[in-house]
Protein backbone atom coordinates (compact mmCIF):
# COMPACT_ATOMS: atom_id res chain seq x y z
CA UNK A 1 0.00 0.00 0.00
CA UNK A 2 1.38 3.60 -0.97
CA UNK A 3 -0.06 6.87 0.95
CA UNK A 4 -0.47 9.65 -2.12
CA UNK A 5 -0.99 12.99 -1.57
CA UNK A 6 -1.73 15.52 -4.67
CA UNK A 7 -1.32 19.17 -3.94
CA UNK A 8 -2.75 21.27 -6.74
CA UNK A 9 -5.00 24.41 -6.56
CA UNK A 10 -6.48 23.79 -9.67
CA UNK A 11 -9.17 21.48 -9.35
CA UNK A 12 -9.48 20.27 -12.66
CA UNK A 13 -5.81 18.87 -12.41
CA UNK A 14 -6.78 16.82 -9.08
CA UNK A 15 -9.75 15.31 -10.23
CA UNK A 16 -7.41 14.31 -13.69
CA UNK A 17 -5.03 12.80 -11.75
CA UNK A 18 -6.94 11.21 -8.88
CA UNK A 19 -8.26 9.41 -12.05
CA UNK A 20 -5.32 8.71 -13.53
CA UNK A 21 -4.46 6.81 -10.48
CA UNK A 22 -6.80 5.14 -10.00
CA UNK A 23 -6.26 3.25 -13.71
CA UNK A 24 -2.83 3.08 -12.53
CA UNK A 25 -3.62 1.06 -9.09
CA UNK A 26 -5.51 -1.25 -11.18
CA UNK A 27 -3.19 -1.86 -13.58
CA UNK A 28 -0.27 -2.59 -11.55
CA UNK A 29 -1.96 -4.00 -9.08
CA UNK A 30 -1.42 -1.79 -6.46
CA UNK A 31 -3.12 -0.31 -3.05
CA UNK A 32 -3.23 3.67 -3.25
CA UNK A 33 -4.22 5.77 -0.53
CA UNK A 34 -4.94 9.45 -2.37
CA UNK A 35 -6.18 12.44 -0.77
CA UNK A 36 -6.01 15.92 -2.15
CA UNK A 37 -5.16 19.07 -0.70
CA UNK A 38 -5.51 22.67 -2.51
CA UNK A 39 -2.70 24.39 -1.10
CA UNK A 40 1.50 23.95 0.07
CA UNK A 41 0.65 25.33 2.98
CA UNK A 42 -2.54 23.15 3.81
CA UNK A 43 -0.26 19.55 2.74
CA UNK A 44 2.72 21.51 4.95
CA UNK A 45 0.45 21.42 8.17
CA UNK A 46 -0.92 18.20 7.83
CA UNK A 47 2.59 16.80 7.91
CA UNK A 48 3.73 19.12 10.69
CA UNK A 49 0.83 17.30 12.94
CA UNK A 50 1.84 13.60 11.92
CA UNK A 51 1.09 13.00 8.73
CA UNK A 52 2.92 11.04 6.10
CA UNK A 53 2.59 10.34 2.50
CA UNK A 54 5.19 8.00 0.30
CA UNK A 55 4.59 10.22 -2.49
CA UNK A 56 3.64 13.69 -3.21
CA UNK A 57 2.47 15.03 -6.58
CA UNK A 58 3.38 18.51 -5.84
CA UNK A 59 2.56 21.52 -8.46
CA UNK A 60 5.01 24.21 -8.22
CA UNK A 61 2.75 27.98 -9.18
CA UNK A 62 0.53 27.59 -6.19
CA UNK A 63 -0.54 30.86 -3.45
CA UNK A 64 0.64 30.87 -0.04
CA UNK A 65 3.74 28.19 -0.09
CA UNK A 66 4.39 27.12 -3.40
CA UNK A 67 5.83 23.58 -4.18
CA UNK A 68 9.25 24.81 -4.11
CA UNK A 69 8.72 26.44 -0.79
CA UNK A 70 7.07 22.97 0.26
CA UNK A 71 9.89 20.84 -0.96
CA UNK A 72 12.59 22.46 0.81
CA UNK A 73 10.73 23.07 4.32
CA UNK A 74 9.71 19.44 3.78
CA UNK A 75 13.34 18.45 3.27
CA UNK A 76 15.37 21.08 5.54
CA UNK A 77 13.23 22.08 8.25
CA UNK A 78 11.16 18.34 8.88
CA UNK A 79 14.54 16.81 7.66
CA UNK A 80 11.91 13.88 5.80
CA UNK A 81 13.98 12.38 2.82
CA UNK A 82 12.13 9.31 2.69
CA UNK A 83 9.01 11.24 0.89
CA UNK A 84 8.97 11.43 -2.80
CA UNK A 85 8.14 14.49 -4.64
CA UNK A 86 6.63 14.36 -8.35
CA UNK A 87 6.68 18.10 -9.50
CA UNK A 88 3.72 18.83 -11.83
CA UNK A 89 3.74 22.43 -13.64
CA UNK A 90 3.38 23.97 -16.74
CA UNK A 91 6.89 25.46 -16.59
CA UNK A 92 10.18 23.72 -17.83
CA UNK A 93 12.14 26.15 -16.13
CA UNK A 94 12.70 24.93 -12.51
CA UNK A 95 16.10 23.02 -12.62
CA UNK A 96 17.96 24.88 -10.47
CA UNK A 97 15.59 25.47 -8.01
CA UNK A 98 14.33 22.01 -8.09
CA UNK A 99 18.25 20.97 -7.57
CA UNK A 100 17.49 21.39 -3.10
CA UNK A 101 14.54 19.38 -3.17
CA UNK A 102 16.06 16.49 -4.74
CA UNK A 103 12.44 15.59 -6.40
CA UNK A 104 11.97 11.88 -7.93
CA UNK A 105 10.61 13.08 -11.14
CA UNK A 106 8.65 16.41 -12.84
CA UNK A 107 5.89 16.13 -15.48
CA UNK A 108 4.68 18.59 -17.63
CA UNK A 109 0.90 19.73 -17.95
CA UNK A 110 -1.28 19.42 -19.54
CA UNK A 111 -1.10 15.56 -17.50
CA UNK A 112 -0.30 12.28 -19.99
CA UNK A 113 -1.43 9.04 -18.44
CA UNK A 114 1.30 7.69 -20.07
CA UNK A 115 4.12 10.33 -17.89
CA UNK A 116 2.01 9.67 -14.80
CA UNK A 117 2.26 5.88 -15.30
CA UNK A 118 6.04 5.84 -16.21
CA UNK A 119 6.20 7.90 -12.98
CA UNK A 120 4.88 5.79 -10.86
CA UNK A 121 6.29 2.30 -11.89
CA UNK A 122 9.79 3.94 -11.03
CA UNK A 123 8.56 5.49 -7.87
CA UNK A 124 7.31 1.62 -7.06
CA UNK A 125 10.50 -0.30 -7.77
CA UNK A 126 12.35 2.35 -5.46
CA UNK A 127 10.27 2.38 -2.61
CA UNK A 128 9.76 -1.65 -2.88
CA UNK A 129 13.78 -1.68 -3.01
CA UNK A 130 14.05 0.69 0.14
CA UNK A 131 11.41 -1.76 2.26
CA UNK A 132 14.20 -3.30 3.74
CA UNK A 133 15.88 -3.53 7.21
CA UNK A 134 19.33 -3.56 8.59
CA UNK A 135 19.85 -5.84 11.59
CA UNK A 136 22.23 -5.05 14.03
CA UNK A 137 23.11 -6.70 17.73
CA UNK A 138 23.16 -5.39 21.09
CA UNK A 139 24.20 -7.70 23.66
CA UNK A 140 21.81 -11.21 22.48
CA UNK A 141 19.09 -8.26 21.61
CA UNK A 142 18.48 -7.92 17.86
CA UNK A 143 17.11 -4.67 16.32
CA UNK A 144 15.68 -3.80 13.08
CA UNK A 145 15.87 -0.41 11.33
CA UNK A 146 14.46 0.59 7.84
CA UNK A 147 16.91 0.93 5.81
CA UNK A 148 15.59 4.04 4.49
CA UNK A 149 16.01 6.05 7.32
CA UNK A 150 19.50 5.53 7.35
CA UNK A 151 21.76 8.35 6.20
CA UNK A 152 25.14 6.73 6.69
CA UNK A 153 27.08 4.63 8.62
CA UNK A 154 30.48 5.63 10.60
CA UNK A 155 33.31 2.84 12.02
CA UNK A 156 34.84 4.05 15.16
CA UNK A 157 37.41 1.57 16.43
CA UNK A 158 35.18 -1.48 17.19
CA UNK A 159 31.85 0.59 17.49
CA UNK A 160 29.50 1.40 14.32
CA UNK A 161 27.30 4.56 14.31
CA UNK A 162 24.02 4.00 12.50
CA UNK A 163 23.29 7.84 11.85
CA UNK A 164 19.22 7.90 10.79
CA UNK A 165 17.12 11.20 10.42
CA UNK A 166 15.96 10.50 13.89
CA UNK A 167 19.04 9.86 15.29
CA UNK A 168 22.47 7.79 16.42
CA UNK A 169 22.61 4.30 16.99
CA UNK A 170 25.64 2.43 17.95
CA UNK A 171 26.69 -1.71 17.95
CA UNK A 172 30.04 -3.55 18.02
CA UNK A 173 30.79 -4.54 14.63
CA UNK A 174 32.94 -4.16 11.50
CA UNK A 175 32.01 -2.36 8.34
CA UNK A 176 33.09 -4.38 6.10
CA UNK A 177 30.37 -7.30 7.40
CA UNK A 178 27.84 -3.93 6.98
CA UNK A 179 28.81 -3.46 3.98
CA UNK A 180 28.15 -7.28 2.87
CA UNK A 181 24.28 -7.08 4.35
CA UNK A 182 23.88 -3.98 2.50
CA UNK A 183 24.95 -5.45 -1.07
CA UNK A 184 22.54 -3.90 -3.97
CA UNK A 185 20.97 -1.18 -1.70
CA UNK A 186 22.47 1.58 -2.93
CA UNK A 187 25.78 2.38 0.07
CA UNK A 188 29.21 3.80 -1.49
CA UNK A 189 31.89 2.67 0.74
CA UNK A 190 34.11 6.24 0.33
CA UNK A 191 36.38 5.27 2.77
CA UNK A 192 37.20 2.79 5.45
CA UNK A 193 35.42 4.56 7.83
CA UNK A 194 32.23 5.67 5.91
CA UNK A 195 29.72 3.55 4.19
CA UNK A 196 26.73 6.02 2.91
CA UNK A 197 23.51 5.61 1.27
CA UNK A 198 23.12 7.70 -2.68
CA UNK A 199 20.31 9.15 -2.21
CA UNK A 200 21.10 10.83 0.67
CA UNK A 201 23.87 12.98 -0.79
CA UNK A 202 23.15 16.20 -1.62
CA UNK A 203 26.41 16.83 -3.38
CA UNK A 204 29.45 15.21 -4.42
CA UNK A 205 32.80 16.62 -4.86
CA UNK A 206 36.22 14.84 -5.67
CA UNK A 207 37.92 14.69 -2.26
CA UNK A 208 34.34 14.75 -0.34
CA UNK A 209 30.75 14.51 0.35
CA UNK A 210 27.76 16.12 1.60
CA UNK A 211 25.02 14.55 3.46
CA UNK A 212 21.36 15.27 3.62
CA UNK A 213 22.18 16.30 7.51
CA UNK A 214 24.85 18.60 6.18
CA UNK A 215 27.69 16.68 7.40
CA UNK A 216 30.58 16.75 4.90
CA UNK A 217 32.50 13.06 4.97
CA UNK A 218 35.80 12.20 3.33
CA UNK A 219 36.58 10.23 0.24
CA UNK A 220 39.32 8.51 0.66
CA UNK A 221 42.40 8.98 -1.91
CA UNK A 222 41.93 5.09 -2.73
CA UNK A 223 38.40 5.11 -3.23
CA UNK A 224 38.05 8.09 -5.36
CA UNK A 225 38.08 7.04 -9.11
CA UNK A 226 35.46 3.83 -7.57
CA UNK A 227 33.28 6.15 -5.96
CA UNK A 228 33.09 8.45 -9.53
CA UNK A 229 32.38 5.41 -11.25
CA UNK A 230 29.82 4.07 -8.92
CA UNK A 231 28.03 7.31 -8.82
CA UNK A 232 27.85 7.74 -12.41
CA UNK A 233 26.38 3.87 -12.55
CA UNK A 234 23.43 4.75 -9.71
CA UNK A 235 23.13 7.96 -10.88
CA UNK A 236 21.73 6.18 -14.61
CA UNK A 237 19.13 4.59 -12.51
CA UNK A 238 16.90 7.87 -11.35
Amino acid sequence: MFKIAICDDEQVVCMQLRSILKEIESGLAENFIVEVFSSGKELYQYIVEGGYYDIIFLDIEMGEMDGIDFGQRLREELTNEATQIIYISGKETYAMELFKVRPFDFIIKPLAYEDVYMAMKRVIKFLSRNDKFFEYKIGHTTYRIPVKDIIYFESQGRKINIVTQNGIMTFYGKLDAVEKQLTNLNFIRIHKSYLVKYEYIIKFEYTQVTMSNDVILPISQSNRKRVRQLQIKLKRRY
